[in-house]
């Protein structure tokens, strides 16, 4: 009687696996939707670094349209990225809609995903907007080296005040424990029941694979296969693949207000690392859909935001082979001397082509690229979208003119990627464009599914 139940079962879940109806089935045991929904991204990380480009460095050649293979479209900057170039939306120019105040980097900080610096306490920065829509998991909010003001954080929850908002999570080995926790709550099914569902919906796959369908089925039949290959990679979610490990890198500078060494910062590449592995488990484990990363802090502070450690010293040396030179306003000061001290950090907003800031934001960039890959290596790539930006412009002032912001991943297929977009200043441009963060983070927010958003600045547009 046991097995004739056992086999009834088995032809049931083998009928629904043909037929896709057992995959929502299964994103609801897992706490996600692992049903990738054609023309929809279904998660979201803002990705922070500070203090902007410098703008001739990090600016691809071409005014805007499509970027071919290769390199050659790519700046030096923008170069880590020469794998992901199909994968990319550059946009060039964008204004960054930062409120009223600018001039601070603290002020453009804390306005870049609000649209406002001085937004209400009621309201919440973009990130929570569409958090809210989703479901309850809430942003995944981390940090590096951020600092203890609260002031000058990018993220901002519904009903917590400009000036005292949360600090993110900056100590990785931390985040890492919480996040197991999450997988081991009442909720999280049995790993033998999961088993049996994922053995019966793998063993089918090569009929459903090879099933004679029309075109339109066969483009659902390649989300499925999408779908399948993640389950694959999650199945027996305590078996490894969906399980965090705590044993990771910790920060014991986190909250330090202290100058460092150049030793200690040492740490920070291999810390920022280790957060996007965290954001990627997350992701992948169906724990959170929409995750906030920022890398420092842009208050032009350069005992904060260092230039000393070793990855970014190579790129360098990179940059001078490129024939990228210190900047003409240097004095009397030896570039070697002005690399550790705090001219570094002014380099985005006051001495555009340092070396030491375009090598930085090469680094920034090779950080994005490694990103894009922990996302493939999943198979999350082609359903998350991450968007990458600073909270200053072009170098000429600290407001928010001209802008540099990058979008990555497949958003579900809802995004067409591979290209430059100019996005103006608003001046003496044929055509005249005056694009903004408000209309981009619209578009993102419309690509996760979110039409409706309380502000009606969040409009969209352009992309």
């Amino acid at each position: 009687m046991t097995t004739r139940i056992n086999r009834s079962r088995r032809k049931l879940l083998i009928n629904m696996a043909r037929t896709g109806a057992m995959l929502p089935i299964v994103g609801q045991m897992l706490g996600q939707s692992v049903y990738a929904q054609s023309g929809q991204a279904q998660r979201v990380l803002f990705l922070y670094y500070p203090n902007g480009v410098v703008p001739y460095n990090w600016r691809p050649a071409q005014f805007d349209g499509g970027i071919s293979s290769g390199s050659g479209e790519l700046s030096f900057g923008l170069g880590p990225l020469a794998n992901w170039y199909d994968r990319l939306v550059v946009l060039k120019n964008l204004t960054l809609d930062i409120g009223a105040g600018a001039g601070a980097h603290y002020n453009d900080m804390r306005g870049i995903l609000t649209g406002n610096n001085q937004i209400s306490t009621a309201s919440a920065s973009i990130d929570h907007l569409i958090a809210e829509q989703l479901g309850s998991e809430g942003v995944l909010s981390l940090g590096v080296r951020t600092g203890p003001k609260s002031d000058i954080m990018i993220s901002k929850p519904r009903n917590v005040a400009t000036t005292e908002r949360p600090i993110p999570n900056n100590d990785p080995r931390d985040v890492a424990a919480k996040l197991a926790l999450g997988l081991g709550n009442d909720d999280t099914p049995q790993t033998d029941e999961m088993q049996r569902v994922y053995e019966t919906i793998l063993s089918d796959f090569d009929s459903l694979a090879n099933a004679t369908l029309d075109s339109v089925r066969r483009d659902k039949l390649a989300i499925h296969e999408n779908a399948l290959k993640r389950l694959k990679d999650q199945a027996g979610v305590q078996l490894g693949e969906c399980a965090f490990n705590t044993d990771v890198l910790a920060d014991p500078f986190a909250n330090s207000t202290q100058a460092l060494s150049q030793t200690e910062w040492q740490m920070f590449p291999h810390l920022c690392r280790a957060q996007i592995d965290n954001i990627v488990g997350a992701f992948s484990c169906g724990l959170h859909r929409v995750a906030t990363l920022q890398l420092s802090k842009g208050d032009e502070n350069g005992n904060l935001v260092n230039y000393s450690y070793d990855e970014c010293w190579q790129m360098a040396q990179q940059a001078i082979v490129q024939g990228i030179k210190p900047s003409q306003n240097a004095g009397t000061v030896a570039p070697m001397t002005r690399w550790y001290n705090e001219f570094a950090s002014h380099s985005a907003s006051h001495r555009p082509g340092d070396v030491p800031h375009t090598a930085q934001v090469r680094w920034y960039h090779s950080l994005l690229a490694y990103t894009l890959e922990q996302l493939n290596n999943k198979g999350l790539l082609d359903d998350t979208l991450v968007v990458m930006f600073s909270e200053v412009g072009d170098g000429s002032q600290h407001g928010g003119a001209a802008g540099s912001v990058t979008l990555a991943g497949g958003a579900g297929g809802a995004l067409s990627t591979g290209r430059i977009i100019h996005c103006g200043n608003g001046s003496n441009e044929s055509p005249q464009r005056i694009w903004g963060t408000h209309q981009l983070f619209g578009d993102v927010a419309r690509l996760m599914g979110v039409n409706s958003l309380p502000e009606a600045h969040w409009s969209g547009g352009v992309v």
